[in-house]
Protein backbone atom coordinates (compact mmCIF):
# COMPACT_ATOMS: atom_id res chain seq x y z
CA UNK A 1 0.00 0.00 0.00
CA UNK A 2 1.95 2.99 -1.28
CA UNK A 3 -0.08 5.69 0.52
CA UNK A 4 1.07 8.79 2.35
CA UNK A 5 -0.43 9.38 5.79
CA UNK A 6 -3.06 11.76 4.38
CA UNK A 7 -3.93 9.37 1.55
CA UNK A 8 -4.27 6.56 4.08
CA UNK A 9 -6.66 8.63 6.22
CA UNK A 10 -8.74 9.33 3.13
CA UNK A 11 -8.75 5.64 2.23
CA UNK A 12 -9.99 4.75 5.71
CA UNK A 13 -12.87 7.25 5.40
CA UNK A 14 -13.78 5.88 1.95
CA UNK A 15 -13.88 2.40 3.48
CA UNK A 16 -16.49 3.57 5.97
CA UNK A 17 -14.14 3.67 8.97
CA UNK A 18 -14.74 6.66 11.19
CA UNK A 19 -11.39 8.20 12.17
CA UNK A 20 -11.65 10.98 14.73
CA UNK A 21 -9.47 14.08 14.46
CA UNK A 22 -7.56 12.95 17.55
CA UNK A 23 -6.84 9.56 15.95
CA UNK A 24 -5.90 11.23 12.67
CA UNK A 25 -3.42 13.44 14.52
CA UNK A 26 -1.79 10.36 16.06
CA UNK A 27 -1.44 8.85 12.56
CA UNK A 28 0.43 12.02 11.53
CA UNK A 29 2.58 12.20 14.66
CA UNK A 30 3.77 8.60 14.31
CA UNK A 31 4.07 8.72 10.50
CA UNK A 32 1.67 5.83 9.98
CA UNK A 33 1.55 5.52 6.20
CA UNK A 34 0.60 2.76 3.79
CA UNK A 35 4.01 1.14 3.93
CA UNK A 36 3.89 1.07 7.73
CA UNK A 37 0.52 -0.67 7.77
CA UNK A 38 1.63 -3.17 5.15
CA UNK A 39 4.76 -4.14 7.11
CA UNK A 40 3.16 -3.99 10.53
CA UNK A 41 5.45 -1.29 11.91
CA UNK A 42 6.25 2.43 11.96
CA UNK A 43 9.37 4.47 11.49
CA UNK A 44 9.38 5.87 15.02
CA UNK A 45 9.90 4.29 18.42
CA UNK A 46 9.48 7.47 20.46
CA UNK A 47 5.93 6.94 21.73
CA UNK A 48 5.10 6.49 25.38
CA UNK A 49 1.34 6.17 24.86
CA UNK A 50 -0.29 3.26 26.71
CA UNK A 51 -1.95 0.53 24.60
CA UNK A 52 -5.49 1.85 24.93
CA UNK A 53 -4.52 5.20 23.39
CA UNK A 54 -3.08 3.73 20.21
CA UNK A 55 -5.45 0.91 19.23
CA UNK A 56 -4.83 1.46 15.53
CA UNK A 57 -1.26 0.19 15.57
CA UNK A 58 -0.12 -3.05 17.29
CA UNK A 59 3.58 -2.15 17.46
CA UNK A 60 2.92 1.16 19.21
CA UNK A 61 0.32 -0.50 21.41
CA UNK A 62 2.82 -2.99 22.78
CA UNK A 63 5.84 -0.71 22.81
CA UNK A 64 4.29 1.51 25.46
CA UNK A 65 4.90 -1.08 28.17
CA UNK A 66 7.29 -3.82 27.00
CA UNK A 67 9.94 -4.71 24.46
CA UNK A 68 9.37 -8.42 25.14
CA UNK A 69 5.69 -9.20 24.44
CA UNK A 70 4.44 -12.73 25.01
CA UNK A 71 2.81 -14.68 22.21
CA UNK A 72 -0.60 -14.11 23.82
CA UNK A 73 0.02 -10.34 23.84
CA UNK A 74 0.98 -10.40 20.15
CA UNK A 75 -2.24 -12.24 19.30
CA UNK A 76 -4.40 -10.03 21.50
CA UNK A 77 -3.25 -6.79 19.97
CA UNK A 78 -3.42 -7.90 16.32
CA UNK A 79 -6.90 -9.31 16.88
CA UNK A 80 -7.92 -5.91 18.24
CA UNK A 81 -6.48 -4.26 15.14
CA UNK A 82 -8.40 -6.53 12.75
CA UNK A 83 -11.57 -6.07 14.76
CA UNK A 84 -11.30 -2.30 14.49
CA UNK A 85 -10.12 -2.29 10.86
CA UNK A 86 -11.51 -5.43 9.13
CA UNK A 87 -10.09 -4.43 5.74
CA UNK A 88 -6.57 -5.14 7.10
CA UNK A 89 -7.33 -8.84 7.70
CA UNK A 90 -5.65 -11.60 5.69
CA UNK A 91 -7.90 -13.13 3.07
CA UNK A 92 -7.24 -16.65 4.35
CA UNK A 93 -6.39 -18.46 7.57
CA UNK A 94 -7.11 -16.82 10.90
CA UNK A 95 -7.05 -13.34 9.37
CA UNK A 96 -4.12 -11.97 11.36
CA UNK A 97 -1.13 -14.26 10.70
CA UNK A 98 0.67 -11.70 8.49
CA UNK A 99 0.40 -9.04 11.19
CA UNK A 100 1.37 -11.52 13.88
CA UNK A 101 4.62 -12.57 12.15
CA UNK A 102 5.62 -9.07 10.97
CA UNK A 103 5.08 -7.70 14.47
CA UNK A 104 7.34 -10.34 16.02
CA UNK A 105 10.02 -9.61 13.42
CA UNK A 106 9.81 -5.90 14.15
CA UNK A 107 10.34 -6.36 17.89
CA UNK A 108 13.18 -8.77 17.24
CA UNK A 109 15.00 -6.21 15.07
CA UNK A 110 14.46 -3.39 17.56
CA UNK A 111 15.55 -5.47 20.59
CA UNK A 112 18.97 -6.41 19.23
CA UNK A 113 20.78 -3.09 19.87
CA UNK A 114 19.08 -2.68 23.26
CA UNK A 115 20.82 -5.76 24.60
CA UNK A 116 24.12 -3.97 24.10
CA UNK A 117 23.03 -0.52 25.17
CA UNK A 118 20.07 0.48 27.33
CA UNK A 119 19.24 -2.77 29.13
CA UNK A 120 22.86 -3.72 29.72
CA UNK A 121 23.47 -0.22 31.11
CA UNK A 122 20.50 -0.58 33.46
CA UNK A 123 21.70 -3.98 34.63
CA UNK A 124 25.16 -2.60 35.30
CA UNK A 125 23.72 0.29 37.29
CA UNK A 126 21.54 -2.06 39.32
CA UNK A 127 23.90 -4.96 39.96
CA UNK A 128 27.36 -3.50 39.38
CA UNK A 129 29.75 -2.80 42.23
CA UNK A 130 32.33 -0.06 42.36
CA UNK A 131 35.93 -1.17 42.65
CA UNK A 132 38.99 0.65 43.82
CA UNK A 133 40.73 -0.59 40.71
CA UNK A 134 38.67 -1.73 37.76
CA UNK A 135 40.18 -4.69 35.98
CA UNK A 136 40.70 -4.03 32.31
CA UNK A 137 40.42 -6.65 29.62
CA UNK A 138 43.69 -5.47 28.14
CA UNK A 139 45.71 -6.51 31.22
CA UNK A 140 48.37 -9.05 30.36
CA UNK A 141 47.44 -12.69 31.06
CA UNK A 142 49.17 -14.79 33.68
CA UNK A 143 50.39 -18.33 33.16
CA UNK A 144 49.02 -21.44 34.81
CA UNK A 145 51.08 -22.74 37.72
CA UNK A 146 53.36 -25.58 36.58
CA UNK A 147 55.48 -27.50 39.03
CA UNK A 148 57.78 -29.06 36.43
CA UNK A 149 58.38 -29.41 32.71
CA UNK A 150 56.99 -32.57 31.09
CA UNK A 151 59.39 -35.34 30.17
CA UNK A 152 60.41 -35.39 26.51
CA UNK A 153 62.42 -38.63 26.56
CA UNK A 154 62.62 -40.38 23.23
CA UNK A 155 62.48 -37.17 21.20
CA UNK A 156 64.95 -34.41 20.43
CA UNK A 157 64.91 -31.19 18.40
CA UNK A 158 65.74 -33.05 15.20
CA UNK A 159 62.99 -35.68 15.52
CA UNK A 160 60.45 -33.04 16.54
CA UNK A 161 61.34 -31.01 13.47
CA UNK A 162 60.65 -34.04 11.28
CA UNK A 163 57.27 -34.65 12.95
CA UNK A 164 56.33 -30.98 12.58
CA UNK A 165 57.23 -31.12 8.89
CA UNK A 166 54.86 -34.06 8.42
CA UNK A 167 52.10 -32.18 10.23
CA UNK A 168 52.54 -29.16 7.97
CA UNK A 169 52.35 -31.32 4.85
CA UNK A 170 49.14 -32.92 6.11
CA UNK A 171 47.68 -29.57 7.08
CA UNK A 172 47.97 -28.35 3.47
CA UNK A 173 45.94 -31.31 2.21
CA UNK A 174 42.20 -31.11 1.65
CA UNK A 175 41.79 -34.51 3.32
CA UNK A 176 44.61 -35.05 5.83
CA UNK A 177 45.42 -38.57 7.03
CA UNK A 178 43.68 -38.50 10.43
CA UNK A 179 45.64 -41.41 11.92
CA UNK A 180 48.97 -39.93 10.82
CA UNK A 181 48.05 -36.53 12.25
CA UNK A 182 47.03 -38.08 15.57
CA UNK A 183 50.26 -40.05 15.72
CA UNK A 184 52.48 -37.01 15.11
CA UNK A 185 50.49 -34.78 17.45
CA UNK A 186 50.92 -37.42 20.16
CA UNK A 187 54.64 -37.78 19.46
CA UNK A 188 55.17 -34.02 19.73
CA UNK A 189 52.83 -33.55 22.71
CA UNK A 190 55.38 -33.53 25.56
CA UNK A 191 57.77 -31.34 23.59
CA UNK A 192 54.93 -28.98 22.75
CA UNK A 193 53.90 -28.71 26.40
CA UNK A 194 57.50 -27.90 27.34
CA UNK A 195 57.61 -25.13 24.72
CA UNK A 196 54.29 -23.61 25.80
CA UNK A 197 55.06 -23.77 29.52
CA UNK A 198 58.41 -22.19 28.70
CA UNK A 199 56.63 -19.13 27.30
CA UNK A 200 55.99 -19.86 23.61
CA UNK A 201 53.47 -17.33 22.28
CA UNK A 202 50.04 -18.25 20.93
CA UNK A 203 51.04 -17.06 17.46
CA UNK A 204 54.16 -19.23 17.42
CA UNK A 205 52.31 -22.28 18.78
CA UNK A 206 49.71 -22.07 16.03
CA UNK A 207 52.35 -21.47 13.40
CA UNK A 208 54.32 -24.57 14.46
CA UNK A 209 51.30 -26.80 15.23
CA UNK A 210 48.54 -25.60 12.85
CA UNK A 211 46.17 -28.47 13.63
CA UNK A 212 45.43 -26.73 16.93
CA UNK A 213 43.41 -24.28 14.84
CA UNK A 214 40.23 -26.32 15.27
CA UNK A 215 37.81 -26.81 18.19
CA UNK A 216 38.09 -30.58 17.80
CA UNK A 217 41.89 -30.64 18.08
CA UNK A 218 41.86 -28.24 21.04
CA UNK A 219 39.56 -30.69 22.86
CA UNK A 220 41.77 -33.61 21.83
CA UNK A 221 44.78 -31.79 23.24
CA UNK A 222 42.88 -31.39 26.51
CA UNK A 223 42.26 -35.15 26.53
CA UNK A 224 46.01 -35.70 26.12
CA UNK A 225 46.63 -33.42 29.10
CA UNK A 226 43.91 -34.94 31.31
CA UNK A 227 43.09 -38.45 30.03
CA UNK A 228 40.01 -40.09 31.55
CA UNK A 229 37.57 -42.82 30.52
CA UNK A 230 35.21 -40.47 28.61
CA UNK A 231 36.39 -37.84 26.17
CA UNK A 232 36.09 -34.15 27.00
CA UNK A 233 33.31 -33.31 24.51
CA UNK A 234 31.15 -36.15 25.78
CA UNK A 235 31.50 -35.17 29.44
CA UNK A 236 30.86 -31.54 28.52
CA UNK A 237 27.53 -32.23 26.82
CA UNK A 238 26.27 -34.86 29.24
CA UNK A 239 27.04 -33.00 32.47
CA UNK A 240 25.89 -29.59 31.28
CA UNK A 241 22.61 -30.97 29.93
CA UNK A 242 21.71 -32.13 33.45
CA UNK A 243 21.72 -28.58 34.84
CA UNK A 244 20.34 -26.61 31.88
CA UNK A 245 16.79 -26.11 33.30
CA UNK A 246 18.13 -25.06 36.69
CA UNK A 247 20.65 -22.59 35.21
CA UNK A 248 17.89 -20.91 33.20
CA UNK A 249 15.60 -20.83 36.24
CA UNK A 250 18.23 -19.27 38.52
CA UNK A 251 19.20 -16.70 35.89
CA UNK A 252 15.68 -15.23 35.66
CA UNK A 253 15.72 -11.54 36.51
CA UNK A 254 19.52 -11.41 36.54
CA UNK A 255 20.08 -10.76 32.83
CA UNK A 256 18.05 -9.19 29.99
CA UNK A 257 19.06 -12.21 27.91
CA UNK A 258 16.52 -14.35 29.81
CA UNK A 259 13.76 -12.39 28.07
CA UNK A 260 15.44 -12.91 24.71
CA UNK A 261 15.56 -16.63 25.45
CA UNK A 262 11.84 -16.70 26.31
CA UNK A 263 11.01 -14.87 23.09
CA UNK A 264 13.21 -17.22 21.07
CA UNK A 265 11.43 -20.30 22.44
CA UNK A 266 8.12 -19.05 21.05
CA UNK A 267 9.43 -18.90 17.49
CA UNK A 268 10.98 -22.36 17.14
CA UNK A 269 9.90 -25.94 16.67
CA UNK A 270 9.64 -28.26 19.66
CA UNK A 271 12.52 -30.37 18.30
CA UNK A 272 14.85 -27.37 18.58
CA UNK A 273 14.01 -26.43 22.18
CA UNK A 274 16.75 -28.55 23.72
CA UNK A 275 19.50 -26.90 21.65
CA UNK A 276 18.15 -23.39 22.34
CA UNK A 277 17.99 -24.06 26.08
CA UNK A 278 21.51 -25.54 26.06
CA UNK A 279 22.95 -22.42 24.38
CA UNK A 280 21.02 -20.16 26.73
CA UNK A 281 22.41 -21.99 29.77
CA UNK A 282 25.98 -21.60 28.47
CA UNK A 283 25.52 -17.89 27.86
CA UNK A 284 23.76 -17.26 31.17
CA UNK A 285 26.07 -19.35 33.37
CA UNK A 286 28.45 -16.46 34.28
CA UNK A 287 25.45 -14.48 35.50
CA UNK A 288 24.89 -16.98 38.30
CA UNK A 289 28.35 -16.17 39.68
CA UNK A 290 27.79 -12.41 39.25
CA UNK A 291 30.30 -12.46 36.42
CA UNK A 292 29.78 -10.86 33.04
CA UNK A 293 28.62 -12.76 29.97
CA UNK A 294 30.19 -10.12 27.72
CA UNK A 295 33.63 -11.03 29.12
CA UNK A 296 33.29 -14.47 27.55
CA UNK A 297 31.17 -13.76 24.46
CA UNK A 298 32.03 -10.84 22.18
CA UNK A 299 29.92 -9.28 19.44
CA UNK A 300 32.53 -6.64 18.61
CA UNK A 301 36.32 -6.38 18.50
CA UNK A 302 36.73 -3.39 20.82
CA UNK A 303 39.77 -3.79 23.12
CA UNK A 304 40.59 -7.46 22.40
CA UNK A 305 41.23 -9.36 25.62
CA UNK A 306 44.40 -11.43 26.03
CA UNK A 307 42.24 -14.24 27.41
CA UNK A 308 40.20 -16.72 25.31
CA UNK A 309 36.87 -15.29 24.17
CA UNK A 310 34.14 -16.44 21.80
CA UNK A 311 33.74 -13.92 18.99
CA UNK A 312 30.15 -14.04 17.67
CA UNK A 313 29.43 -13.23 14.04
CA UNK A 314 25.90 -11.96 14.82
CA UNK A 315 24.75 -9.17 17.14
CA UNK A 316 21.20 -10.50 17.43
CA UNK A 317 21.05 -12.67 20.54
CA UNK A 318 17.83 -14.38 19.46
CA UNK A 319 19.57 -15.57 16.29
CA UNK A 320 22.58 -16.65 18.34
CA UNK A 321 20.29 -18.75 20.54
CA UNK A 322 18.23 -20.35 17.76
CA UNK A 323 20.97 -21.06 15.21
CA UNK A 324 24.48 -22.43 15.07
CA UNK A 325 25.98 -19.12 14.02
CA UNK A 326 29.63 -18.87 12.93
CA UNK A 327 31.98 -18.19 15.85
CA UNK A 328 35.69 -17.84 16.36
CA UNK A 329 37.90 -18.16 19.43
CA UNK A 330 40.31 -15.27 19.89
CA UNK A 331 43.27 -15.13 22.28
CA UNK A 332 45.23 -11.91 22.70
CA UNK A 333 44.00 -10.58 19.37
CA UNK A 334 44.89 -13.81 17.53
CA UNK A 335 42.17 -15.96 15.98
CA UNK A 336 42.82 -19.47 17.24
CA UNK A 337 40.02 -21.33 15.49
CA UNK A 338 36.61 -21.05 13.87
CA UNK A 339 33.50 -23.05 14.66
CA UNK A 340 29.71 -23.06 14.56
CA UNK A 341 27.45 -22.30 17.51
CA UNK A 342 28.17 -20.97 20.98
CA UNK A 343 28.40 -24.56 22.28
CA UNK A 344 31.42 -25.29 20.09
CA UNK A 345 32.89 -21.86 20.69
CA UNK A 346 32.85 -22.00 24.49
CA UNK A 347 34.37 -25.49 24.79
CA UNK A 348 37.15 -24.41 22.42
CA UNK A 349 37.68 -21.22 24.45
CA UNK A 350 37.80 -23.20 27.69
CA UNK A 351 40.28 -25.68 26.22
CA UNK A 352 42.46 -22.78 25.07
CA UNK A 353 43.19 -21.84 28.70
CA UNK A 354 44.90 -25.21 29.15
CA UNK A 355 46.39 -25.62 25.69
CA UNK A 356 48.09 -22.20 25.86
CA UNK A 357 48.81 -22.45 29.61
CA UNK A 358 46.76 -19.42 30.69
CA UNK A 359 45.47 -18.82 34.21
CA UNK A 360 41.82 -17.90 34.61
CA UNK A 361 41.19 -14.14 34.68
CA UNK A 362 39.75 -12.86 38.00
CA UNK A 363 36.57 -11.63 36.31
CA UNK A 364 35.59 -15.16 35.11
CA UNK A 365 37.35 -17.33 37.67
CA UNK A 366 34.26 -18.79 39.34
CA UNK A 367 32.55 -19.66 36.05
CA UNK A 368 35.63 -21.34 34.62
CA UNK A 369 36.42 -23.14 37.88
CA UNK A 370 32.85 -24.51 37.92
CA UNK A 371 33.23 -25.79 34.35
CA UNK A 372 36.59 -27.36 35.16
CA UNK A 373 35.95 -28.98 38.51
CA UNK A 374 32.22 -29.74 38.39
CA UNK A 375 31.24 -30.15 34.73
CA UNK A 376 34.45 -31.72 33.40
CA UNK A 377 35.75 -33.28 36.64
CA UNK A 378 39.29 -32.01 36.02
CA UNK A 379 41.54 -31.54 39.02
CA UNK A 380 45.18 -30.50 39.10
CA UNK A 381 47.88 -31.07 41.68
CA UNK A 382 48.10 -28.31 44.25
CA UNK A 383 44.70 -26.77 43.53
CA UNK A 384 42.97 -24.90 46.35
CA UNK A 385 39.53 -25.95 47.66
CA UNK A 386 36.55 -24.75 45.65
CA UNK A 387 35.61 -21.10 46.31
CA UNK A 388 32.58 -20.73 48.57
CA UNK A 389 30.68 -19.05 45.71
CA UNK A 390 31.12 -22.16 43.55
CA UNK A 391 30.20 -24.46 46.42
CA UNK A 392 26.97 -22.59 47.07
CA UNK A 393 26.06 -22.73 43.37
CA UNK A 394 26.65 -26.47 43.30
CA UNK A 395 24.12 -26.83 46.14
CA UNK A 396 21.58 -24.78 44.17
CA UNK A 397 22.09 -26.56 40.85
CA UNK A 398 22.20 -30.16 42.04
Amino acid sequence: MDFTTEELLLKLQESGINVTEEEAQRFREHEVDGEALECGLTDTMSTTNPPEKVPYHPYLALLGYTMYPTNAEYVQVVKALILKYPFLADKGGNGYNTWHQSLKRKFKLERAPLIHENEVKKSKEKFGRKRTRELTECDRPSRRASSEFPSVSGEDASSIEQHVRVLHVQYEKVNPDASLVEDRMQRTFSWRRKEIIGGMTVVDVLKKYPFLRSPRELCTEMDRMHPVNTILCQRWRQNLTKIVPKVIELAQGKSPLTKVHSAAREDILADDLQDVDFRAALILLPTLFKEKTERLFKTDAICPTPYPTVQLSDRDWETILTRRVPVSVVVDGTEVCQGTGVEEGIIAAFSSYYVFNLAYPPYLKNTLTFLQRVVLNISEVGEKPLPITVTRMINLLY
